[in-house]
């Protein structure tokens, strides 16, 4: 049997790689990273160890990662997933957009909190001091645009 059929046959049923697992390989690369870094830039004890420690994580994030890839229990890696894309992004990819909109709009509108529940507001800049309302809680306060 060709080393292809057996790689085919070995991996038929196993999980594979997802966002997550990508996520940890860049996790544990930047680690390996930071290790080597700490090392070379700090050759004393404390660098030692601190370098260790930042390669112990690295070996242990590759670990689960490769772990991933390679599960035949598809229902917990599929939960896994989808807590990671619920919990973190999901809410990474809004900040995101957020930021990318209020960075278009920088030039044409302001963005304020509002101190009392911490709502964003957008008003339109140039318009001098003005009062403004909080949609969500209804309180007035007045800043420069």
């Amino acid at each position: 049997m060709k080393f292809k059929e057996r790689m085919k046959r070995f991996l038929t049923g196993r999980y594979g790689g997802d966002g997550l697992t990508t996520v940890l390989s860049f996790v544990s690369l930047a680690s390996f990273i930071i290790s080597a870094v700490i090392r070379a830039a700090a050759p004393d004890t404390v660098g030692k160890v601190l370098g260790a420690v930042f390669w112990i994580i690295a070996l242990a994030v590759l670990g689960y990662s490769t772990f991933r890839i390679f599960s035949r229990d598809l229902t917990a890696r599929r939960a896994e997933y989808e807590w990671y894309r619920s919990h973190i992004a999901a809410p990474a990819a809004r900040l995101r957009n957020e930021t990318k909109t209020r960075f278009r709009q920088r030039r044409t509108h302001r963005f304020f909190k509002c101190p009392k529940c911490g709502q964003t507001v957008r008003v339109p800049k140039g318009k001098g001091r003005i009062r403004i309302t909080c949609p969500k809680c209804g309180e007035s306060f007045t800043k420069n645009t």
